[in-house]
């Protein structure tokens, strides 16, 4: 149940994923398996019990495929993964055993487990690394609401560098004041305005940059709601947007539009009618969306733990990163993998 208890800021995803990892490193010490087709049907008729189909969850069903894909790795060989059929070859479903015992199959996919969980330490060390690389002298940057990433970004290159930044305060939560306390401690100038000025102040901004909740397959975003607006703005004045995030984030799923409520999840409108205002209550409907849809073609670039990328390489990384087998992990079912071992 370790799912189940709330994690409270942005480390909830990382600790989520790392959480996740744990979990399937211990079925697969646990669990009877002989072959690497036996562990894969484990893990899948394990994730029934994970919350892969809530949409603030999409950093564990990221993990799960990562995970999928290293054991069906490790299960071919490394005679297969070095063989010239290609493409076709990465397209395959079966897994042709190799002659590894369960014991060496074992020790060599908790081996790349645990290179994957170093991977994830250094995931957001390797962003803010980066900064100086897109951060320049005497620049204005734009940043949406609150993020422990963008933060440590920015006071990274305010190390070598002398810039100012505007943050909008991202109601009704209003954790921009909080991003702005934050920023003007660590020596750098800021500004606090309201979401609705951005797209006046927008035109004398050098650049855009903001995290992420999820990544879609396509290179479109689910952000922080409002963060839509600005990156609309920002497309009218031809200022860059930058997205910061870890490839942990990077879903090969797609947005659904006839299926919102798979996409977006819809909070309490305490924060904008508070409940002391009672006698409103039954007179007005207050829909309080908890993330924003924007599409790829408002990003100018992602910077990731790998460097940077355009929207159109990610499917390069995502063919990489996961099996196509594994895409549609939120509706498998127990049939399914029941069904895809049998052949």
């Amino acid at each position: 149940q370790w799912y189940q208890r709330r994690v409270t800021g942005e480390r909830r995803s990382y600790v989520s994923v790392v959480k996740t990892i744990n979990v399937f490193r211990d079925l697969i010490c646990t669990a009877e398996w002989v072959t690497g087709r036996e562990l894969i049907k484990i893990v899948k008729c394990y994730c029934k019990y994970l919350p892969l189909s809530q949409s603030n969850e999409t950093d564990v069903s990221n993990v799960v495929r990562r995970i999928l894909k290293i054991i069906r790795e490790e299960s071919v060989g490394p005679e297969a993964t070095n063989s010239a059929d290609g493409i076709s070859a990465f397209f395959k479903t079966d897994i042709k055993p190799c002659n590894l015992g369960r014991s060496d199959l074992q020790d060599n996919i908790l081996n790349s487990i645990v290179e994957l969980l170093a991977e994830l330490d250094t995931s957001k060390s390797n962003i803010v690394n980066m900064a100086l690389e897109h951060i320049h002298s005497n620049e204005r940057i734009l940043t949406y609401g609150h993020s422990n990433t963008i933060r440590d970004f920015l006071l990274y290159g305010r190390k070598a560098r002398d810039f100012e930044v505007i943050v909008c305060e991202s109601g009704p939560s209003l954790k921009g004041h909080k991003m702005a306390a934050e920023l003007s401690e660590g020596g750098i100038k800021t500004t606090v305005i309201a979401d609705s000025a951005a797209f006046a102040i927008i035109h004398a901004v050098n650049k855009v940059i903001i995290g992420t909740h999820t990544i879609m397959a396509d290179g479109a975003l689910r952000a922080t709601n409002g963060v839509h607006q600005v990156a609309m703005a920002a497309k009218f004045f031809s200022v860059p947007v930058i997205v910061c995030a870890p490839l942990y984030k990077l879903s090969p799923t797609h947005l659904c539009s006839y299926d919102p409520d798979a996409f977006n999840k819809v909070i309490g409108p305490e924060k904008m009618l508070n409940f002391s205002n009672a006698n409103l209550h039954s007179k007005v409907l207050i829909s309080n969306p908890d993330f924003d849809y924007v599409p790829s073609d408002l990003i100018e670039l992602f910077i990731t733990n790998t460097g940077g990328h355009a929207p159109s390489y990610l499917y390069r990384i995502i063919s990489e990163l996961y099996h196509p087998e594994d895409y549609d992990l939120d509706n498998m079912c127990v049939e399914d993998v029941e069904d895809e071992m049998a052949t």
